[in-house]
């Protein structure tokens, strides 16, 4: 099924929960598109951000890492790595912030013959100085109806 790029229906849902246990629930539905080449496996789609816009949002998965890149009034590029902390700078309209990433679990499972996926990512953010926030995230992603 290399390079024929697919319409998906595109669930994501993030769990995000501060250093006092406070949890903050997002669930969207997206349309977009998601392509395989070779190894690499690439999911897009477009998130409407009520006070911001749009927001064009890339997710790239490799063997060895999956990359979260963001373009518009938002701008981010998140690398997840197992083990491993990576450095970004996240930015939007109300200002910059260091980022720092420690993914502590990252899978990723294709449906029948790369049709449908889902992401799975469990790890910590740092923004600038302040204390972790746990987050998981899940991206599900089914060819669309003919």
């Amino acid at each position: 099924m290399s390079n024929q790029v697919l319409n998906v229906d595109i669930t994501v849902d993030t769990e995000i929960k501060d250093p006092n246990g406070l949890e903050e629930v997002i669930s969207r539905k997206e349309k977009g598109s998601y392509v395989q080449r070779g190894k690499l496996h690439i999911i897009k789609y477009e998130e409407e951000m009520e006070e911001f816009g749009v927001v064009n949002t890339t997710v790239i998965v490799t063997e060895e890492k999956i990359t979260l890149k963001r373009e518009g009034p938002i701008k981010m590029h998140q690398v997840f790595r197992i083990g491993t902390s990576t450095e970004s700078v996240y930015r939007h309209p109300y200002g910059q912030f260091r980022m720092e990433t420690r993914t502590n679990r990252m899978e990723y499972y294709k449906g029948e013959k790369n049709r449908s996926g889902k992401i799975y990512l469990q790890y910590e953010v740092l923004l600038n100085e302040d204390e972790p926030r746990e987050h998981i995230l899940e991206i599900k992603f089914q060819e669309e109806d003919a």
